[in-house]
């Protein structure tokens, strides 16, 4: 039990660190993009009939030097838009959408990927990936 409760102190720690340690720049461009991804998910909750919830996993952020070039929220809303193309591509699509997707995670990394599992899809975003949209609808299409 001891171990449990030391690596849970751990994580607090630094999970709380990295929140320390951003500054004011960091706050505010993540906080613009979680308003940016707030309004694409009302989009997409009234277009499927969901309550779906989004939200970034900021623990590893973009650069500084890819938030110039590319906007989180627009790739996160490419997984959104694949999901509404579920909704609208037939009764069962939409009914598959209601019944397994209740939230979305969009993190970062190296290369894009993407899991459904317990409700939620878990989108790793790769900045300078295309075709997002298509590749969540196809892979929504296989594992709904």
């Amino acid at each position: 039990m001891k171990v449990y409760v030391g690596a849970a102190a751990v994580m607090v720690v630094t999970c709380s660190t990295v929140v320390d340690a951003q500054s004011l720049k960091d706050k505010e461009y993540f906080a613009s993009e979680e308003k940016y991804l707030a309004e694409e998910v009302s989009f997409t909750n009234q277009r499927c009939d969901i309550n779906l919830v989004a939200k970034f996993d900021w623990s590893t952020p973009p650069k500084p030097e890819e938030r110039t070039a590319n906007s989180a929220h627009g790739y996160c809303k490419e997984v959104l838009e694949g999901v509404r193309r579920v909704c609208d591509s037939s009764q069962a699509g939409k009914d598959a959408v209601k019944e397994k997707i209740k939230n979305l995670t969009c993190g970062f990394g190296h290369q894009r990927s993407i899991a459904l599992k317990n409700g939620g899809i878990d989108f790793k975003i790769s900045f300078g990936s295309a075709n997002n949209a298509d590749f969540v609808f196809e892979y929504l299409q296989n594992n709904l």
